[in-house]
């Protein structure tokens, strides 16, 4: 009798010590904050906030105004896939075989789970995250890539779930090429822009926001802290929105580039003619490097751009409503990160792939619940290989080694703050550096060099090249270039 009651003795005290434990890790769980992190595919920092005032974004520029508006993010990679290859892995570019949409594809599939975690959601998820993504996150528009005949996801150990529709018209790749209704730009005609009288759903961005909602449903009643990734496809081509969004807007107040001829002094491998936009849709009309569309066509065109952003801004209204509409708003940190930037005409270009201002600087908003000093912008440098050490700072968690991005959370609290020295961008041959006055870019193939520099306090619209000019700045510039670049362009 004596030894059975110290087996039950024992019994209960382990049981107390587990429920104590599991009281403990819940407790420590609901401490930590949750994340909704959204991505918009191609949307330069072009919002009301932004001081564009004819743009209608009510819902972006709301999040803005409770929060953190960085003013000068900046992409590592002016194309989607590495873009967010670089903002997922926290780590700059290279080498020029990196700058591939395919490199997270080619790095993870699959390849057994590694020491070091592939993304920072794989690092959140390890770390006692629940984590929840939909839409195009990495570059693959529904998360999924073939591998050996197989179906398999883009990043095999970052999501706990990652959320499709099953009854969805498009597949894949599709989903952001989209034209309503199933459409996509394989199917002729394929037009730079539509706008039709149909519902929000009639593409995948509506689809995907009530994907959203419905899942934060769902995540309100885990136990667990949770990070969801939704990823946006529009405004990237075709510029497709319902008719209302495009009605928002009175065609004569749209207005072209501020800066639509070439710029001066700056040499043609600087430039490109807009392969993606002319080569894959149809015009009535094409321009190029140097070749201006006519600014009746160049207005249709910007006019379906903005349509399409505030089709998008609508869409992210009502993920962010549902948040609020169920408490989620006091625990969660709200981040909208762009890929890149683009150009509407400026410099005669129309896409991205440029390492002009136009090409790399994008959206970054970032609100946490107790944020002091909200709406007040901060234009610290930063980019988006900062995110992830950022993240791991808000939640907590020990960042792991060998990442190159620096936290922002020092600007997210004070906004006057000093953000990075310089920030590094790449493209092909050419490396780019901005710094808190310049833009200066070099490119070297091994044969040949070119330079361009533009003075932001002078020149805000890169409109002349004052490299030749300013020989002195030029060596300086060169030599802090080569003091953070890590190998990649290893000739100049």
């Amino acid at each position: 009798m004596k030894k059975t009651n110290t087996y039950l003795y024992l019994i209960l005290m382990l049981v107390f010590v587990i429920n104590a434990n599991a009281q403990q890790v819940k407790k420590d769980n609901t401490a930590k904050p949750n994340f909704l992190f959204i991505c918009i595919d191609d949307l330069r920092p072009q919002l009301g906030v932004y001081g564009n005032n004819l743009m209608i974004t009510p819902n972006l520029d709301k999040l803005a105004s409770e929060g953190r508006t960085f003013t000068r993010h900046y992409a590592q990679v002016p194309t989607c896939g590495p873009s967010r290859a670089c903002m997922l892995t926290g780590k700059n570019i290279e080498a020029i075989e990196d700058i591939n949409h395919h490199h997270l594809e080619k790095s993870l599939a699959g390849k057994p789970e590694s020491l070091t975690p592939e993304t920072f959601v794989h690092h959140l998820k390890r770390n006692g995250y629940f984590t929840v993504g939909m839409g195009k996150i990495s570059h693959s528009g529904n998360g999924h890539v073939n591998f050996k005949n197989k179906s398999v996801l883009e990043l095999p150990y970052s999501w706990d779930q990652f959320v499709t529709d099953p009854n969805s018209l498009w597949e894949g790749q599709e989903l952001v090429h989209a034209y309503a209704n199933g459409r996509n730009r394989n199917t002729k005609p394929n037009p730079a822009y539509e706008i039709l009288d149909v519902e929000d759903e009639s593409y995948p961005d509506g689809i995907l926001a009530n994907l959203a909602t419905n899942q934060l449903e769902q995540l309100a009643n885990k136990q667990k802290p949770f990070f969801m990734a939704v990823g946006f496809y529009k405004p990237h081509l075709p510029f497709c929105a319902p008719k209302k969004y495009w009605d928002m807007y009175d065609h004569k107040d749209i207005k072209v580039s501020p800066n639509p001829e070439l710029p001066k002094g700056v040499s043609g491998v600087f430039l490109h003619n807009s392969t993606e936009f002319f080569g894959q849709y149809t015009h009535p009309e094409k321009g190029g490097a140097g070749k201006r569309l006519s600014d009746e066509y160049a207005k249709n065109v910007i006019h379906a751009n903005y349509a399409s952003i505030s089709y998008t801004d609508a869409q992210v209204g009502k993920v962010l409503n549902k948040l609020k509409e169920l408490n989620l708003d006091k625990n969660t940190i709200v981040i909208v990160w762009g890929d890149h930037g683009w150009h509407l005409g400026d410099h005669t270009i129309w896409g991205k792939h440029s390492t002009f201002e136009r090409g790399l600087n994008s959206k970054l908003l970032l609100k946490t619940p107790d944020i002091k000093e909200s709406g007040v912008k901060t234009d610290g440098l930063v980019s988006s290989i900062d995110l992830y050490p950022t993240i791991c700072d808000l939640a907590g968690i020990e960042l792991p080694k060998s990442i190159d991005g620096k936290s922002m959370v020092p600007l997210i609290n004070n906004p006057k703050t000093k953000g990075n020295e310089v920030v590094l961008s790449y493209w092909r041959n050419i490396l780019s550096m901005r710094t808190d006055r310049y833009r200066f870019a070099v490119f070297n193939n091994g044969k040949r060099q070119e330079m361009m520099l533009f003075d932001h306090d002078k020149d805000p619209n890169e409109t002349i090249n004052i490299a030749n000019e300013n020989p002195e700045v030029v060596d300086r510039l060169i030599k802090q270039l080569k003091t953070k670049n890590k190998g990649f362009l290893p000739n100049f």
